[in-house]
């Protein structure tokens, strides 16, 4: 619950969430490296996703188990997950560097016995759902036994469907759900994120919204931040060779930083008070521009709308002009209503 106070706190800028994804390349090592520029970049949380190629689809052949467009263009589903997973006995390893290094560690499981295993080697803070399983039913109502926060993915999803999904998550037990808006393409244009969108989610479900961003660059983070994000996922690599295999999407360690020190100073634009009152010194107000000796009449030549502010309003100045004055004043004096003789 200590993360979700974190999160849903608009005083404090977004949560930023580090994606691991399979830019591991296979290697432990690396994944640990992954930990630590993220540390450094500034994120807030590492997120993993926890599968198996057989918990995620079957060893089918035929086309419809190819992808035709896209990074992965031609390879077959349980190829690429195989490829892409992160093993299972890594994830506890993980989670403790996170940990180490002050971060929170989170998956994206795929099925039940991810969440279990989760549960037994990890215990996450929150549990993140991925747009395409948003009408997992079983996956969800065993996330939301484990009565801990979620974040929700809708890239895919239609109205009723993420209504669908809140009804299963809550009713199971999670206690709160961010939706994440979410362009499911690799990677994502921004022209399609139609951002004026975001609000909707939280007008529409009661719910608190974030990005799960997977465009070039942190143009798109930056302007949901202005919207009132309060979650920012992004992808993170270390390089982009072939064993990155998200790395054509995802963020170097240095573009990472700079991501983090744009959402969060754009938070800090939208939430900062007002012009300091010091600024107000360099308004205008009536001044005396020429030695006055009590009775004289306020002209145009003995006082001037002029820097520094500290004198009457110049919206008076048709009310002074002709009025006496009640005391002498010398040049730069800043007039107020008791240097004006009443009639």
């Amino acid at each position: 619950m200590e993360i979700l106070s974190r999160i849903l706190d608009d005083k404090l800028a977004p949560f930023v969430v580090a994606e691991l994804s399979g830019n591991h390349g296979g290697g432990l090592d690396k994944a640990l490296k992954l930990v630590s520029a993220a540390k450094e970049a500034g994120a807030d949380a590492i997120k993993l996703q926890t599968y198996r190629p057989d918990t995620i689809t079957v060893r089918g052949t035929d086309s419809r188990f190819k992808l035709k467009t896209g990074l992965w263009k031609g390879k077959l589903l349980h190829d690429l997950y195989e490829q892409a997973m992160t093993p299972w006995e890594w994830h506890p390893l993980i989670a403790k560097e996170a940990r180490n290094q002050g971060m929170i560690c989170f998956s994206s499981p795929f099925d039940e016995s991810a969440v279990d295993f989760l549960e037994e080697s990890m215990q996450p803070a929150l549990y993140k759902v991925a747009s395409f399983e948003m009408n997992h039913f079983p996956l969800l109502e065993r996330i939301g036994k484990t009565e801990k926060p979620v974040l929700a993915s809708v890239g895919v999803s239609e109205s009723q469907e993420i209504f669908n999904a809140l009804k299963v998550l809550k009713g199971a037990g999670c206690p709160e759900v961010i939706l994440l808006h979410c362009v499911s393409e690799y990677p994502a244009k921004p022209s399609d994120f139609c951002l004026h969108r975001m609000p909707l989610l939280e007008s529409d479900y009661k719910v608190k919204f974030g990005l799960s961003d997977h465009s070039l660059g942190h143009l798109v983070a930056v302007a949901a931040t202005a919207l009132g994000a309060r979650v920012i996922e992004k992808h993170l690599c270390l390089d982009r060779d072939e064993s990155s295999i998200d790395g054509a999407f995802s963020m170097l360690p240095q573009e990472f930083a700079e991501l983090v020190s744009a959402v969060r100073l754009t938070h800090e634009a939208m939430s900062g008070s007002q012009c300091p009152q010091e600024s107000a010194k360099f308004k205008r107000s009536i001044l005396v521009s020429n030695p006055i000796q009590q009775g004289d009449r306020l002209t145009p030549e003995n006082v001037r709308v002029a820097r520094p502010g500290d004198g009457m309003c110049p919206s008076r100045w048709n009310d002074i002009l002709g009025q006496c004055a009640s005391i002498d004043m010398n040049i730069g004096h800043p007039l107020s209503d008791q240097d004006i003789a009443k009639p």
